[in-house]
């Protein structure tokens, strides 16, 4: 069966196929998809791809199918390109179909799933060994050369997952109250703990260990802090230009340390725009699953934390958040010691901040409307 390479291409035949390649609609009772409508949602949340609502009406009511879902296919706009290049929605596609069995927290259930070839993991893997053995003015050459030649043809990803509208989205922009980020920082914990140092991380060999990212994440960092200083010279004090400037020479090895830290599975964009709030039964759901990577647990706890709470959230309140999450994975056996932690959190936030500068003072990435570029500069 063809995958659409954009939402123009869906059609009732291939929606048909689909759902009957998953047993949701019946082949041998000719079930199938008399008609659809598609509803655009997530405008301004994600960059990489389209959400669609796909509300389907089905030839009988008798099925196993829903009539609501969720399409995610790549983004019609440049941001496809880098994408692909980077792998985000094979690595989606892959987590649904080979480790969302393993997690211990609740996901979008799945429905549909399908990709055209792309290269081996374990290419990609041994070709960013390559690329970490390069001082950094060699690394951006071969990397954006590279990312040119793997993104020359479009290929088809798509996805079909379960419709959580009828539940509260969190909103990165608005901030989450503590007892929101309490649900998602227990979230978190359950589904680090679970993959505590675990053999299947490192067999699933397209979840990228995050010793292989710290000479990207450099590079990126190095190219769009000129313009991120120029843009904010009246707003920043000496201080702040002093680690701005510390991080340019030390941002590798402070990476390097943090990697040798216990590693566990990351969501890698644990934010308010990716969690749905089950207040019925006091739960969350964590969705976008295209960056999950390996890595130490405070890379996500300092994403999450610096995303995701307003601006005047008080020291005091910070610290208690940081506690809670502490006592969390204590509570699902695993220790760690106050100092460590507050080690773990602080390290964590100076890779935000080496992550989140370039996402706004960069030409690679298409941020789409205001609401992009307001999340980004309020999380700086």
């Amino acid at each position: 069966m063809n995958i659409p390479l954009d939402p123009a291409a869906i059609t009732c035949d291939w929606l048909t196929h689909a759902l009957r390649d998953s047993k949701l609609l019946s082949q041998d009772r000719n079930e199938h998809v008399v008609d659809f409508e598609m509803e655009v949602i997530g405008e301004g949340a994600g960059f990489m791809g389209e959400i669609i609502r796909m509300n389907l009406s089905l030839s009988s009511a008798e099925t196993n199918s829903p009539t609501s879902m969720i399409l995610k296919i790549p983004t019609t706009s440049k941001n496809r390109q880098v994408g692909q290049s980077m792998g985000i929605y094979e690595r989606e596609i892959r987590f649904y179909k080979e480790l969302q069995p393993r997690v211990n927290v609740r996901t979008p259930a799945f429905f549909y799933g399908a990709m055209e070839q792309t290269p081996d993991p374990a290419q990609g893997l041994a070709i960013l060994r390559f690329l970490n053995r390069m001082p950094i003015w060699l690394f951006w050459i071969v990397f954006r050369l590279l990312n040119w030649f793997g993104s020359r043809k479009q290929l088809g990803f798509v996805l079909l997952i379960e419709d959580l509208g009828h539940l509260r989205v969190g909103d990165q922009v608005a901030g989450c109250s503590s007892g929101d980020a309490k649900r998602a920082l227990n979230t978190m914990a359950s589904l680090q703990t679970r993959f505590w140092q675990s053999q299947t991380l490192t067999d699933l060999l397209w979840i990228v260990p995050f010793e292989l990212l710290t000479k990207i994440t450099q590079v990126f960092y190095l190219q769009a802090l000129p313009k991120y200083l120029t843009a904010n010279k009246d707003q920043l004090s000496y201080r702040e230009k002093q680690l701005l400037e510390w991080l340019k020479v030390n941002a590798v090895e402070l990476m390097n340390k943090l990697s040798n830290r216990p590693y566990t599975l990351l969501h890698g964009d644990f934010r308010l725009d990716n969690i749905f709030f089950d207040d019925e039964n006091d739960d969350v759901v964590l969705m976008d699953w295209q960056s999950p990577g390996c890595g130490p647990a405070g890379l996500d706890l300092s994403y999450f934390l610096s995303a995701s709470m307003a601006a005047d959230v008080t020291d005091q309140e910070m610290d208690q958040l940081i506690e809670y999450y502490r006592c969390q994975l204590a509570e699902n056996g695993v220790e760690i010691s106050n100092e460590q932690m507050r080690w773990d959190y602080e390290a964590g936030m100076l890779v935000v901040l080496l992550r989140v500068i370039p996402a706004e003072h960069q030409d690679v990435l298409n941020l789409g409307d205001d609401r992009g570029h307001d999340l980004v500069i309020t999380w700086i």
